[in-house]
């Protein structure tokens, strides 16, 4: 499986990463030079579905592509500096300057990493003023950091981590050298990027089973079963389930009256976003055949495991009774979409292995309690009670008190105050998560 980087910084970084991936078979660089940053958005655009993965020069291009939103952190990453790179840049600089420089500026590395490595050497005598940072400055801010010090008599030479600060002091007459990424560093990150993208290729062959249940209301399973009204909702259901079917490159199978299943990869449902697609077919076909649908989506490495996961997905499914949407992936974290609102996401282990214990003699399950508290952020509300478990849970208030009660008892959450209930009735307990 060849593996296609693709590689944005300036020629000679570019060049240097190319002398390090000659040690990687399976790998295969893109290379994308620029001048100036915002040449990053036109190469991202035009090649995005070229490469499996972004290898970027440095910190500031990497985090200047990630602020405008045209990457995510998952799609590429960027060689490290560590506080032992710049000492190669002060070597360079004394032995083309031939002098001894005891006073210096640096950018983007940290202090704690400048000052762990002149701990290490032993370079007291080294005065080094630094503008560390995360994220992305602009080369303007940078290059005023620098001539300001030096135009103090600050400092002797300056540092810096981005090529074109260095031309820019340099056409100053300011003494400027370049701190590059080690082969070590660089050759760490390809190996990070190729094993992403080889996960992502393998998670994308991935078995996916749409699962696709009509919501028959009690009034309609009074009525004949095979009601001719019956039979055309079910063909017009068909037609819509068939064009989706199509969409995605599945196989569709009708299971009984009301039940169909879709085989396909999840590849091909990342390609149409996954749950929203679903979200929007429930509203399509309520609107096309007067039927309300749910949709469990059930992801697995066999046929078998995706099949488990999509009737866990209807076991919750069914606790709603309009239209939705649930999926489970392969390590059981269920998210649930309802329409016209955000997804919630939770998962069906347990939380931490510091809790295992807790749950053994627990009449409440760590799926409930990681729901709980998936839902308690989504609402924004730091303490809860009986009341919002009621809701959240489709259940009655004393079933949410019995939940809370058990949850204090092995110490999830504490009481933290009472709330009035607004009647006459006694005060809500409020509680606050421990986690």
């Amino acid at each position: 499986m060849l593996i296609k980087i693709g590689v944005i910084g300036p020629d000679d970084s570019i060049k240097r990463i190319n002398h390090v991936a000659t040690y990687f078979d399976s790998i295969e660089l893109m290379n994308f030079p620029y001048d100036k940053v915002d040449e990053i958005e036109d190469i991202l655009e035009r090649n995005r579905g070229l490469v499996d993965q972004w290898f970027f020069s440095g910190q500031s291009p990497f985090y200047y592509a990630l602020e405008k939103g045209w990457i995510t952190e998952k799609e590429g990453s960027f060689p490290p500096l560590h506080g032992s790179s710049f000492f190669g840049a002060l070597l360079e600089a004394q032995m083309k300057e031939q002098r001894l420089f005891h006073t210096i500026s640096i950018d983007t590395i940290s202090k704690e990493e400048i000052q762990k490595a002149v701990e290490f050497h032993s370079f007291d005598q080294l005065t080094i003023a630094s503008y560390p940072y995360e994220g992305y400055r602009s080369a303007a801010d940078l290059v005023d950091y620098h001539r300001s010090l030096f135009e103090k008599g600050d400092i002797e030479a300056a540092i810096t981590c981005i090529q074109s600060v260095q031309k820019r002091l340099t056409e100053m007459g300011i003494p400027c050298y370049r701190v590059v990424p080690t082969n070590l560093s660089i050759r760490m990150i390809l190996q990070y990027l190729l094993e992403r993208a080889q996960s992502r290729k393998y998670r994308k062959s991935q078995i996916a089973i749409v699962g696709i249940e009509v919501i028959y209301s009690t009034q309609t399973l009074d009525e004949s079963h095979f009601s001719y009204k019956m039979k055309h909702q079910e063909l017009d259901l068909k037609r819509n389930l068939l064009d989706i079917a199509q969409k995605i490159n599945g196989s569709m199978v009708q299971l009984g009256d009301g039940l169909f299943f879709v085989y396909t990869t999840r590849g091909e449902l990342d390609l149409h976003e996954k749950e929203s697609i679903f979200s929007t077919m429930t509203q399509e076909v309520k609107a096309h055949t007067n039927l309300d649908i749910r949709v469990g989506l059930g992801f697995g490495v066999t046929v078998l495991e995706a099949e488990h996961h999509v009737r866990l997905a209807f076991q919750h499914a069914r606790k709603h009774e309009s239209s939705i949407v649930v999926s489970v992936n392969e390590d059981k974290t269920v998210t649930e979409i309802l329409p016209s609102t955000a997804s919630v996401t939770y998962s069906l282990n347990h939380i931490g292995e510091e809790w295992k214990e807790a749950f053994k003699d627990s009449s409440v399950s760590s799926a409930i309690v990681s729901k709980i508290l998936s839902l308690s952020r989504h609402y924004e509300k730091e303490e809860i009670t009986s009341q919002d478990l009621s809701r959240w849970l489709k259940s009655t208030e004393r079933n949410g008190r019995r939940i809370l009660t058990e949850m204090e008892r092995i110490g999830i959450v504490r009481i933290s105050g009472e709330e009035q209930s607004g009647g006459r009735g006694r005060p809500r307990k409020l509680y606050q998560f421990q986690l």
